[in-house]
């Protein structure tokens, strides 16, 4: 990824010293260099003046004020190229003439602001499709007598996906009447079964496994449950944030922006991605921030960085990844940059649950142009049912009439539980989070 630099002029009046010169003479006799100006390149700056001397056998140059010249140039220079300076730093760069029997101008100065790197715009854009995908669609039946409100409907397909059987279901809700949409999170190191949280809830209709979690007993990222943000994932050893920081396969702790798939306090579902900046402060955008692994390590979320902050704020939430649809469109490539690295990884997931040619168990969450939200697993380690990658996942999505999408915890945790049923491939593992439908 090619970083892009401000390259900007800074035109500087000599200050001319009154000090004695910094190279040892007893006259200052020739005359001072003028006009000076300096320009900042990537990790240079260029020093230009007028050469007002007559007879000089030379110049030197320095800089930030140290006695000693960088170099030392032959006579009528007027120019030259400082190199090796920091991003963001800040340098005073200095020109003095010499001549024969110690005779000396005075060091004029300039200053120049070496610029930082600009992040470069998160590619893909959301107003761009980088990956058109087509839709898949099956063939999906009904499944009835689970005793579910007219709001819920409950839809099982046996198919084939690229050749391969495939075996998936997905619910789909109005959370807009008597149905709601919620996040549950039992506690760190508090995993339950999804069957077990769904009949310890009391209310729950429709429930599937949520975000990923890690051997530390706490989640891979972040929930929101009822405007509450899951505490702190904290390293404290490492001194980093699991919200905001992540390390990548290039062995770097880079800034990332999460997935997030969610509704605000009145119901609406959205799909973004979401910075941490402390704990329970939440920032929404319609772009990741574009990390890459490989690439320099990139500032955090703020107001306008990656863009503008989103109005939308989440009540009910989940982060995972990486985002399967946004604004209709698939943010997935299978393209690598130059090192090796996914080109649109911004959340650096492993090669097991980004890489686009992975197969396994799947869930996803996402919604559809009116509103309503659709849960979505797919079987991948039975007979049956060989699983689905990201890709082939965004375009069951948009086959399911999703506009925003997000893929959830998959492998072993992948679950749906329907009106007191466990639906899929019976799984046991013991989950944290979890979403679904519930009655008010």
């Amino acid at each position: 990824m090619n970083l892009q630099y401000l390259f900007s002029l800074v035109s500087v009046l000599a200050v001319v010293l009154s000090c004695n010169p910094q190279v040892t003479g007893t006259t200052s006799l020739l005359e001072d260099p003028s006009e000076l100006s300096a320009v900042a390149g990537e990790n240079s700056a260029t020093l230009t003046w007028k050469d007002n001397c007559n007879g000089e056998k030379g110049y030197y140059v320095f800089l930030d004020n140290h006695a000693a010249p960088v170099s030392s140039l032959p006579e009528n220079s007027q120019s030259f190229v400082f190199t090796g300076l920091a991003e963001g730093s800040e340098h005073n760069l200095g020109v003095q003439a010499y001549g024969e029997n110690n005779s000396f101008s005075k060091v004029v100065w300039a200053r120049v602001s070496i610029p930082a790197a600009i992040p470069p715009e998160p590619d893909p854009d959301p107003d761009q499709d980088p990956n058109p995908i087509t839709p898949l669609t099956f063939a999906w039946t009904e499944v009835t007598g689970l005793g579910l409100p007219a709001a819920v409907k409950v839809y099982r397909t046996e198919s084939t996906l690229n050749g391969r059987p495939i075996q998936a279901w997905y619910a789909v809700a109005d959370c807009t009447g008597d149905v709601q949409f919620r996040v549950m999170y039992p506690g760190a190191n508090k995993h339950k079964t999804l069957d077990t949280q769904a009949e310890e809830a009391g209310n729950c209709l429709v429930l599937v496994n949520g975000g990923i979690f890690g051997s530390s007993g706490r989640p891979n990222g972040f929930a929101i449950c009822d405007g509450t943000q899951t505490p702190w994932f904290r390293v404290e050893d490492d001194n980093w944030d699991v919200d905001r920081q992540y390390w990548g396969a290039d062995s770097k702790l880079h800034t990332v922006s999460r997935g997030l798939f969610g509704v605000n306090k009145d119901g609406k579902p959205g799909v973004y991605w979401s910075y941490t900046p402390s704990w329970g402060t939440v920032y929404v955008y319609d772009k990741p921030i574009p990390t890459v692994a490989g690439c320099p390590v990139l500032p955090g979320g703020s107001d306008t960085y990656p863009c503008n902050r989103a109005s939308w704020e989440p009540v009910n939430a989940i982060t995972c990844g990486p985002v399967l649809l946004q604004n209709g469109r698939c943010p997935i490539t299978s393209k690598k940059t130059s090192s090796g690295y996914w080109e649109t990884n911004y959340e650096l997931w492993a090669d097991d649950i980004y890489g686009v040619n992975q197969l396994a168990d799947r869930t996803a969450v996402g919604f559809c142009e009116d509103g309503r939200i659709v849960l979505c697993v797919v079987d991948g380690r039975i007979d049956s049912s060989q699983g689905a990658n990201t890709l082939e996942m965004s375009a069951i999505m948009k086959g399911l009439g999703c506009v925003g999408a997000l893929n959830l915890d998959g492998g072993g945790s992948t679950g749906m539980w329907a009106g007191g049923q466990h639906l899929n491939d019976m799984t046991t593992r013991k989950i944290l989070t979890t979403i679904g439908f519930f009655s008010k």
